[in-house]
């Protein structure tokens, strides 16, 4: 079937260098009389504690509560709740005939070599990530010679083993920071996934830890060194050093300086969030200058993103460092900060990140403040600084203005001092243009080519981008996978090389590198594969995008993603799926839960960029923020519609699924329009839209949600929230409701009251209502290890041949 507008992709084989492994498994697809083996008979679900119900009066309205003592996970009548839970559902989703089978299959999704962008260090060694596909979870190597060992397996002719976290029991590394020489290291680390984080500082030559684990930390997205001394963190402020303990959880956090080889007892606080900074938070602090090596003699400063709640806005908060990141510690750094603060932006009117200098000392920052909600590149030089006051904005310039054609900017990055990279979002897509990092000029752009690839398809399906053209692109010929995304850039201010990975909804990741070549005009950026291809996948999965008319006529994007044979005229078993919420798009990503359910389930999977998202920057994000949040769930009900109107589906057929935000946005769905889907994966979902604010740090989701506390707000929540408004006079679709022990982010009440709600007013309906606590699990996937992924993936593809029937 052909969509209008539409042209089908698929990434290119060729440029690939970590294909599935054929197997037997990876070609295991299950038959038509395979579906719905296992038929619905009788079920006594378990009965939720009945001793800790509560009515609350706020504003005047009345709230019932009949589950609220499932908030508390740790409670005798909780914790039995959960164990007839599990022993109802572990049995039919783990005793399927199809079980092994499947589990199998999913296996051969994950198994393939993985690597991400490697980063040079001033030790002159390359780091990066690498599983070969069936490791626990991914090890961090080291190489000084990356055309050789880059894409290899560790050890005699590969490179070497820096840090292996398969040698430790439930541990997960969230991020990691070296220091200007490259000789320290500092790991983020998390356990059983839960979002408290312990830091762990190393010496990169003995790869031996240097000194006590820090702990009380949340949310650290990489620590920022100041020099070789120490480094700045998040962390709460109530943490007990002595006792490795919290004594307030998630109460004030602040940004605190610890010094190496001191201990956390002596760390200072160079910015709190109380006082001028209540309730703010920052994102990650960043070192300001053209020279960022050991022994630099440049002007350095120390920025800061503070943001009130999780909308996208910040105040940028910098201060200079005199005489350079080595002259300063914590006490100076607080001082600095109280007392001789300037600011890039002010009045959170948009997001201001800091992306790199250049010789001259113009200092590039990305902004969407000030009415370029699209985002655009302003700068500040020296002399900028000298003549500002104290606690005034400094005068910005602009360096890049905003796209033309409405094309958000998610990323910018400085090379060498010479180039910026910009990558944009074009419909959700990766768009990539080159910059000269002096002049503002655009020498170029990465826009994707719609030419044959090498594997025999239709000879109507167009695959863009074959190999020779990824190794020998140049400047504006530069070519990416059309429907591909690329999230971050590896580069360093004193080489003139990059790398960034390319991501598709139906193949693996791949690394390319980028280099910046003088000419007598100016400069030139050549593009190159650094990995040789395998053979490729067994199934090649495409993927095409249309554009849907929601309720309101606003076009939506949509990516379409299935098999390449598989017969479009005839309605298939589809997953539709989208997150819409946090102004954060939903981009190509590979999944081993889609690429199985197309590959073994024979079936379509659609990803909607729905309002409330960040597809398309700010606008989308604002026209359903807070109470208009409706807008955004109807938006993701008329994609079904949308699919089902035009044969690919039924409603029969339709599953859809949601993870936190998207739990959210599943289970208000299947409130709204329970009649247009089949089978429904809730995991991790926000559900309690009254209660949200009052755990971990869900104060900070007021923003996004619209506050409880607000009297105008309360009833629009009220009305909304998916718990409080389950429905007892039509029939609901299968359930299966999936939630973590430690997951410290969305808490697993609020999927234990929605399961409880549920079933109780669904006792004996025709569909099926389960739910799956996982245990030493937390909120993101990326925490998990292989064996816990596949479990997950295929609970979900069991679930769906228990319930759908083609």
């Amino acid at each position: 079937m052909a969509f209008a507008g539409a042209s089908i992709s698929k990434t290119p084989l060729g440029a690939l260098h970590n294909h599935p492994n054929k197997s037997s498994a990876s070609s295991f697809t299950v038959s038509s009389s395979d579906w719905g083996l296992a038929k619905k008979s009788s079920i006594q679900y378990p009965t939720p504690p009945q001793d800790g119900g509560v009515v609350d009066d706020i504003f005047g309205i009345e709230i019932k509560d009949p589950w609220r003592s499932l908030e508390q996970l740790e409670s005798d009548s909780t914790k039995e709740f959960i164990q007839e839970q599990n022993k109802l559902s572990i049995p039919k989703l783990v005793n399927h005939p199809l079980r092994d089978s499947l589990e199998k299959a999913v296996e051969s999704c994950y198994n393939h070599e993985r690597m991400d962008t490697p980063q040079l260090q001033a030790d002159g060694y390359y780091y990066w990530s690498f599983n070969t596909g069936t490791w626990p979870r991914d090890i961090l190597v080291r190489s000084k010679n990356l055309s050789k060992h880059f894409g290899k397996q560790p050890g005699s002719d590969g490179p070497e083993i820096f840090f292996d976290l398969n040698k430790e029991d439930d541990t997960s590394l969230y991020a990691h920071s070296f220091s200007p020489s490259g000789k320290l290291w500092c790991a983020v680390l998390q356990t059983s996934g839960s979002d408290w984080q312990s830091l762990r500082v190393y010496d990169t030559v003995t790869k031996q830890v240097i000194e006590r684990p820090l702990g009380g930390s949340k949310f650290t997205f990489g620590v920022t060194w100041v020099g070789e001394e120490g480094f700045i963190y998040k962390r709460s402020v109530d943490y007990d050093m002595h006792e490795d303990a919290l004594a307030s959880a998630d109460g004030a956090f602040g940004m605190f300086y610890h010094r190496i080889g001191e201990s956390q007892t002596c760390d200072v606080g160079v910015l709190c969030f109380s006082g001028d900074f209540i309730d703010c938070f920052v994102g990650k602090a960043y070192v300001v200058s053209s020279d960022l090596s050991e022994k630099s003699t440049e002007r350095s400063w120390l920025t800061m993103d503070v943001y009130r709640n999780t909308n996208p806005e910040t105040e940028l908060l910098i201060v200079e460092l005199p005489d350079g990141p080595s002259k300063v510690d914590g006490h100076k750094i607080e001082s600095l900060i109280r007392k001789e603060r300037k600011w890039v932006t002010k009045g959170y009117t948009g997001e201001t990140r800091y992306v790199g200098s250049t010789p001259s000392n113009s200092h590039l920052f990305y902004t969407t403040a000030d009415g370029h909600s699209t985002g655009r590149i302003v700068s500040f030089d020296t002399a900028d600084w000298d003549r500002t006051e104290a606690d005034s904005v400094l005068p910005i310039k602009e360096f890049v203005s905003a796209d033309d054609e409405g094309h958000q900017l998610s990323v910018g990055q400085v090379v060498g001092g010479k180039l910026l990279v910009l990558i944009y979002l074009k419909h959700a897509c990766a768009s990539v243009v080159f910059v000269d990092a002096s002049t503002g000029k655009q020498l170029g752009s990465a826009n994707a080519k719609e030419t044959k690839g090498d594997i025999a398809l239709d000879p109507n399906t167009e695959v863009p981008v074959p190999e020779e053209e990824l190794r020998t692109a140049k400047s504006s010929d530069v070519v990416i996978p059309e429907h591909g995304s690329i999230k971050a850039i590896s580069s360093r201010f004193d080489t003139d090389d990059f790398y960034f990975a390319v991501d598709t909804w139906v193949a693996p990741s791949y690394v390319l590198k980028g280099q910046v070549i003088k000419k007598d005009d100016g400069l030139n950026v050549d593009i190159s594969s650094i990995t040789s291809a395998h053979s490729p996948a067994e199934e090649t999965l495409i993927c095409s995008q249309v554009f849907y008319d929601s309720h309101d006529g606003i076009k939506i994007p949509m990516f379409i993603c299935h098999p390449h044979d598989l017969d479009l005229s005839k309605p298939n078993p589809t997953l539709v799926h989208a997150y819409g919420g946090f102004c954060a798009p939903l981009t190509p990503h590979y999944d081993a839960f889609f690429a199985s359910f197309m590959r073994n389930l024979r079936g379509i999977v659609a990803i909607a960029g729905i309002r409330g998202g960040g597809e398309y920057g700010k606008r989308w994000h604002d026209a359903a923020l807070g109470i208009k949040r409706y807008i955004g769930w109807d938006d993701f009900s008329y994609a079904a519609k949308y699919l089902q109107d035009k044969g690919l589906t039924t409603p029969q057929l339709t599953a859809t699924y949601g993870t936190s935000n998207g739990g959210l946005l599943v289970t208000a769905c299947v409130n709204r329009y329970p009649e247009l889907f089949n089978t429904v994966f809730a995991d991790v979902a926000i559900t309690d839209l009254v209660r949200y604010h009052k755990f971990t740090l869900g104060r900070m989701w007021t923003g996004e949600y619209g506050s409880p506390e607000d009297p105008n707000i309360l009833p629009t929540l009220f009305s909304t929230s998916p718990l409080h408004n389950v429905r007892e006079d039509v029939g609901y679709p299968s359930i299966l409701v999936t939630t973590a022990d430690h997951d410290t982010r969305v808490v697993p009440g609020h999927s234990l009251k929605y399961l409880a709600e549920v079933q109780n007013k669904h006792p004996n309906g025709k569909h099926i209502v389960l739910g799956r606590l996982y245990e030493n699990a937390g909120h993101e996937a990326s925490t998990k290890t292989l064996e816990k992924k596949v479990e997950e993936v295929t609970d979900r593809l069991i679930f769906t041949l228990l319930t759908m029937k083609p």
